[in-house]
């Protein structure tokens, strides 16, 4: 039998307050502030601009390149008054000096190159160099010419390896994978400036993200929900044992602004990596079984053994972040799965994106298994 915890209308009602209050401490910390994201037309960037153009702040946007499908064009974050849009190469050192010129910068997040671990080994130096080399290129120009800049640069997970979990930031950093090393140099060069030169930068290791705007078909969640949608079976690229960490995209960007403000509070945190995830380590077979409820249709999968490469089991410690910065996703993993579920069903199916057809795309990453 399942038990029932029963709370007051008055309970309920306070903790309504208590989170309203938090979105206005946040949305009044970044009214006004010129904020440059790179990799402003990435999953993580897109919901990042969509976020603090909500709180109104000035957001200068950097893009590698055209990305018709990504969030920031789909809504046309591009033609906003406050969004000042640059195209180039995170790594390319007079386009950063330029774009600092050009704006009074407050606060940098570098989420660039994202986690594409199977694009990686096709092109492992630029990843590095998008990584790990433009993070010690900007933070050094920071520590000469803009000292107060806040940065947050998004690290990741699979820095840890394979070691014993749940990881906790303590524990060493294991890369092995061309990804995992270059975002652990990254992640390397942030404490380093952060603990020497004082500087106000922190790092973030983020679970999986999954959401709506996720145009990766070759990663789990999009791709399982795809297949069913085409009404075939999913595929996966492993025996669907392994365990991953998961964080819904709006939950991730909470927590990048949450950590932004709190450097600008607590000088003690310069250097300083966090854990962001949900703290639970969930079976890739769970996962396509909970999407197949949500889409009411039968739970069926083909297995595969195909990936060496990959850490098989995976799970944060959100400890730290809960303990120093007052972490709390802001959505649970249930209502984050339902949300993401709903936002394909609703976006690709029942209405047409800027003549995005989704479902009668063909490409490679369709073609390929998934996580």
């Amino acid at each position: 039998m399942q038990r029932v915890q029963l709370v007051s209308a008055r309970s309920i009602n306070l903790s309504d307050y208590r989170k309203a209050q938090k979105v206005n401490n946040l949305s009044s910390f970044w009214f006004g502030k010129t904020v440059f994201v790179a990799g402003a037309t990435g999953f993580l960037g897109g919901w990042l601009v969509r976020r603090l153009l909500q709180f109104n702040a000035h957001v200068v946007a950097l893009a590698h390149s055209a990305k018709p499908d990504s969030q920031f064009f789909l809504k046309s974050f591009d033609d906003l008054p406050s969004v000042s849009l640059y195209w180039g190469d995170i790594a390319d050192q007079a386009l950063i000096e330029r774009i600092f010129a050009r704006h009074p910068i407050d606060v940098f997040f570098h989420a660039a190159y994202g986690a594409d671990v199977h694009r990686v080994l096709d092109e492992p130096l630029e990843c590095f160099r998008s990584s790990a080399i433009s993070t010690w290129q900007i933070l050094d120009f920071l520590r000469k010419n803009h000292p107060s800049c806040i940065s947050v640069i998004s690290s990741t997970d699979k820095v840890y390896g394979r070691q014993p979990i749940p990881y906790e930031e303590h524990s060493p950093l294991q890369p092995l994978h061309p990804y995992e090393a270059a975002k652990a140099a990254q992640d390397h060069a942030a404490q380093s400036y952060g603990k020497v030169f004082k500087l106000p930068v922190a790092i973030t290791r983020c679970g999986n993200f999954f959401g709506g705007y996720d145009f990766n078909f070759s990663r789990l969640i999009p791709g399982v929900v795809q297949s069913i949608l085409q009404g075939k079976v999913p595929r996966l690229r492993s025996n669907g044992r392994f365990t991953r960490d998961f964080l819904y995209i709006e939950s991730a960007v909470d927590a990048q602004l949450l950590l932004a403000q709190r450097l600008s509070e607590d000088d003690s945190l310069y250097g300083e990596a966090f854990n962001f995830s949900y703290g639970e380590h969930v079976e890739v077979l769970d996962i396509v079984q909970r999407i197949c409820r949500l889409l009411d249709v039968s739970a069926e999968v083909v297995v595969n053994e195909n990936t060496a490469v990959e850490i098989p089991n995976m799970q944060l410690s959100c400890t730290k972040a809960e303990q120093r910065l007052g972490y709390k996703p802001s959505y649970d993993f249930t209502t984050g799965l339902e949300r993401t579920v709903n936002w394909y069903r609703d976006h690709f199916i029942t209405s047409s994106v800027q003549n995005y057809n989704w479902l009668e795309r063909t490409t490679e990453a369709e073609a390929a298994p998934l996580g």
